[in-house]
């Protein structure tokens, strides 16, 4: 078979013998002999390069009447003899590729050749990428140019077949495959022949947190390797996909003696004192509850103005997991989407995860942004991720958030419910003292909060190595606690045991502080019952976040609000035009040609009578509800039944149904009808 032209790229014309018109001078030179024995070898050269370039030198040489026409042909075709030979030789019964000046060659039967790419493809390594969730397989392959410049891709193992994807993924333009049957496959086997099942295999870890299966004993994985009780093991490969990700990274305490241990975690424990404690201790103790082998129970939310440097106090915290995570490397914002965040959410397992910068008023679509947060803190507290398939139609494991979630705003996402599953700190305009939190920085730059929870954490692997049911007995502590706790605070029932989940937090950090001598038993008493005072005062004060959020109040809020912005209107009971005081009411004055003529604003939602009382529409007012409170960040996703409940279980329904009913039948404009009999001042906010 012909071979075609395969000269690499990057080679000079002529290779070691020079130009054709270059080879002549130099045969030229030579006695008969010396000159025979040089075309001898060229022609052998010449045979690998393809049979144009033979017949390029050919017809200098020739020409130049230093070998004559036949003589030529006679060495051409012993020369294409040996190089078949030599081809047979070299090619292993079962790998019909070879590869030479940079090229991939397929061997035929007859010994000929026929170039299938222009570089040479190889595995390198198969890696094995362990997510917590699923295991999937990459395949490495290094790409080689021919002028020697090497490429590595990484592929998942289903793509492999896909040639020209990933060659072009690793040389762009260059990545040159003869068209022909079955090309691709050709070069996938020669990427596996040459690789020659001497590859390396390797398992690469992509989450953090808590793996038992590494060497039959509890490890936490970092970027930095996995932290046992022996100390970290930097063998362990965690690649976790980002450069931000990646500054997850706890040192080796194995290292440090006793009394550096012991100042950095007495080190850590002062934070408590950079801004109150009402601030500090939802926020520290979010940092020593992450690494316990559960699941949280809640999320820590510092709320303040811009400015009071919320953030900057979040991410000294937030370097107890790595020196470099600092305020400009956040591993997330309220930019990113709801699906990145649920992701990054699963992926930093038993660490803390920091979402910064909360502001409904600076985005393009707070309604948006609210969706986005009440689905991140609700299956953190709820431990619950989305179900998804795979484009087969199977079901993909699901991916619950890990991470212990804080997050810092200028607002609190709405919704009731949602707050409940926040332990919300409000952080004011000047209440963290900005000389220790500079000094704080600082230790946190040089890594003394990432020594302090390294040496915590190889505590809770040798805790865990020694017992089994640690993990259980921390969550009956957690019951018992919250048991404790809901008889002294108010409020939602997931307040207390958001509460006593940061309390265990502390607990245990403070019992490891006690072995390496930084506290006494009555020095971490003493922390604790501070700690549990100011964690109680953030519950007792977690009411007046919820306050307002009940669906029938937003429901009432959203209503007011359109009656005073021109998107709704009531009527008067007995006639359905304007009532008394119409401009209260929705409509516009407007001058008449013999008095002031009223218009109504929006769509009418109900009626008013002459004594005050108001009768909504239960399907027009659920509507304009539900519009406003979008536009108002306050999604109103309850259905009308259930709204209509709670207006009564609320209070806010002047009068129901004989039946029990929210609706009563009133007279509206001649007709009965049925409607919400609504305490005027609920939607005035005036009270009689």
């Amino acid at each position: 078979m012909s071979e075609p032209d395969a000269r690499p790229e990057s080679q000079p014309e002529g290779g070691p013998f020079g130009t054709p018109e270059g080879v002549v001078q130099q045969l030229a030179s030579l006695d008969s002999g010396e000159r025979l024995d040089r075309i001898g070898e060229l022609v052998a050269w010449l045979a690998g390069r393809g049979e144009v370039e033979l017949q390029r030198y050919r017809k200098a040489v020739v020409e130049a009447k230093l070998i004559g026409a036949g003589d030529w042909r006679s060495l051409a075709s012993e020369a294409k003899k040996r190089r078949a030979h030599a081809i047979k030789a070299t090619v292993r019964s079962d790998c019909p590729y070879t590869a030479e000046n940079g090229c991939l060659y397929l061997a035929e039967p007859d010994g000929g050749r026929t170039l299938l790419a222009r570089f040479v493809p190889e595995v390198v390594a198969q890696v094995i990428r362990d997510d917590g969730a699923e295991i999937s397989t990459m395949i490495r392959i290094r790409v080689t140019r021919p002028g020697g410049q090497s490429v590595e891709v990484e592929v998942p193992a289903d793509r492999l077949p896909q040639a020209r994807r990933w060659a072009a993924q690793a040389i762009g333009a260059s990545a040159v495959i003869t068209p022909m049957s079955r090309d691709e496959a050709h070069v996938a086997t020669a990427a596996q022949y040459f690789g020659d099942d001497q590859w390396d295999s390797q398992t690469t870890y992509a989450h953090t947190g808590w793996r038992p299966d590494i060497d039959g004993s509890w490890r936490f994985l970092t970027a930095s390797g996995a932290l046992g009780a022996d100390g970290l093991d930097t063998s362990v490969s965690v690649d976790l996909g980002t450069e931000n990700l990646n500054m997850y990274s706890l040192t080796d305490p194995a290292g440090v003696d006793s009394a550096a241990l012991a100042a950095a975690v007495r080190a850590s424990v002062e934070l408590l004192d950079v801004a109150p404690l009402a601030v500090t201790a939802p926020l520290l103790g979010a940092a020593y509850r992450a690494p316990l082998p559960l699941l949280p129970e809640t999320s820590a939310y510092v709320v303040g103005p811009s400015g009071s440097l919320k953030s900057a106090l979040s991410a000294t915290v937030l370097q107890h997991y790595g020196r470099r995570l600092d305020a400009r490397h956040f591993p997330a914002n309220w930019t990113f989407t709801g699906n990145a965040l649920e992701a990054i959410a699963h992926q930093l397992a038993n660490v803390l995860l920091i979402v910064d910068d909360y502001a409904p008023q600076a985005s393009d679509d707070p309604r948006k942004l609210a969706t986005a947060a009440d689905r991140i803190f609700r299956g953190a507290a709820n431990s619950a991720g989305r179900g998804r398939l795979r484009p087969d139609g199977t079901s993909r494991p699901e991916r619950p958030p890990k991470a212990q979630i804080a997050a810092t705003g200028e607002d609190v996402p709405p919704g009731e419910s949602l707050r409940a599953r926040l332990t919300i700190a409000t952080v004011d305009a000047g209440a963290i003292i900005v000389s220790k939190l500079t000094e704080a920085q600082q230790r946190a730059a040089t890594g003394v909060y990432e020594l302090a929870m390294a040496g915590y954490v190889r505590h809770l692997a040798a805790r865990l190595d020694a017992d089994p049911e640690y993990g259980d007995r921390l969550r009956e502590q957690i019951a018992q606690k919250r048991a404790e706790l809901s008889k002294a605070t108010g409020g939602h029932a997931r307040v207390p045991e958001a509460t006593a989940g940061l309390l265990t937090g502390f607990r245990e950090f403070l019992g490891y502080a006690i072995t390496v001598g930084a506290f006494t038993q009555e020095e971490a008493r003493a922390q604790v019952d501070k700690v549990e005072s100011a964690l109680l005062q953030v519950a007792a004060e977690q009411s007046a976040y919820g306050k307002g959020m009940a669906v029938a109040e937003i429901y009432l809020r959203a209503l007011a609000s359109a009656l005073v912005g021109g998107g709704a209107h009531l009527g008067d009971q007995e006639t359905g035009r304007e009532p008394a005081e119409p401009e209260s009411w929705g409509w516009e004055p407007s001058a008449g040609a013999y008095a002031t003529v009223y218009r109504p604003k929006g769509k009418c939602i109900g009626w008013i009578s002459a004594a005050g009382d108001i009768y909504l529409h239960p399907d027009v007012a659920y509507e304009v509800a539900r519009d406003h409170a979008g536009r108002a960040a306050e999604p109103l996703a309850t259905t009308k039944v259930t709204i209509h409940k709670r207006l009564k279980e609320g209070g806010h329904l002047a009068s129901i149904g004989d039946d029990g009913r929210p609706t009563v039948v009133r007279r509206i404009a001649g007709k009965s009808k049925r409607v919400l009999h609504v305490h005027a001042e609920r939607i005035t906010g005036e009270e009689k």
